[in-house]
């Protein structure tokens, strides 16, 4: 086989897929996304939501109907007729409300997910229950008060975190940190923050302890400790529980 012949084969092998293997290809992928957004749309936090114009606009009716307060009453009928037979639109913009767990312990967020959620059944929703008030209660009361404070709170729910308390503190304590700059104080609190908490964050028994606001609490408790700004993009490595645990 001379050289030429050789490119020749090369060449053949190693062209791009035609026009049908990419359409096919990405009919392929399409499938699989929807399979998946059909398999999370009734989840409690969903992973998979494909965002829609039509599901945005139903969120914001929703939120605006929560915001009047209607979301107890006939605001479910409003949203049914903006969706007319579209009612997974409704499921698909209650889930991007779920995502992330929020609708677990922001109270506006509740009550837009569940007017969506029984648009698309419908039916009305109900009055939310005196305990699930009492929840976000709690969670709005931890969220606004003094780091100190918050971590106390959290602290009498949950004995592990004074051992974290303690790790933090050995960091803090050790040799020339007082010295290092912002940047490398975060980096030694690193395993603490990254490996420790979320370990004893997913282990506990305490509702609260398991919340984004918690987590909150604990990261600027540490950076506090250590002197610091805690980074802007730190968000919380574990999914976290509502009222149930």
């Amino acid at each position: 086989m001379t050289d030429s012949t050789m490119d020749d084969v090369d060449l053949r092998y190693t062209k791009g897929p035609g026009l049908v293997t990419r359409v096919l290809a990405a009919v392929g992928v399409g499938a699989l996304v929807t399979s998946l957004e059909d398999q999370e749309l009734d989840a409690p936090d969903p992973k998979v939501v494909t965002w829609t114009p039509r599901s945005a606009a139903l969120r914001r009716l929703a939120a605006e109907l929560v915001a009047e307060g209607r979301d107890d009453g006939d605001g479910w009928t409003e949203l049914a007729r903006a969706a007319g037979r579209r009612t997974k639109e409704l499921r698909r913009a209650a889930a991007t409300v779920r995502q992330g767990g929020w609708a677990e312990e922001d109270e506006p967020s509740y009550r837009v997910d569940r007017l969506l959620r029984a648009a698309a059944a419908g039916r009305g929703p109900g009055p939310v229950d005196g305990e699930r008030l009492a929840w976000f209660a709690r969670v709005r009361t931890l969220a606004v008060l003094p780091t100190d404070r918050g971590f106390a709170v959290l602290s009498a729910d949950e004995p592990a975190l004074a051992a974290f308390e303690d790790e933090v503190r050995r960091v803090v304590a050790g040799p020339g940190f007082d010295g290092w700059d912002g940047e490398r104080r975060i980096e030694a609190l690193s395993p603490v923050l990254h490996d420790r908490l979320p370990a004893i964050v997913v282990a506990s028994t305490a509702p609260l302890v398991r919340t984004r606001a918690a987590w909150f609490v604990l990261r600027d408790h540490a950076y506090g400790l250590a002197g610091v700004m805690p980074p802007d993009a730190y968000a919380p490595p574990v999914l976290l529980s509502g009222p149930g645990g």
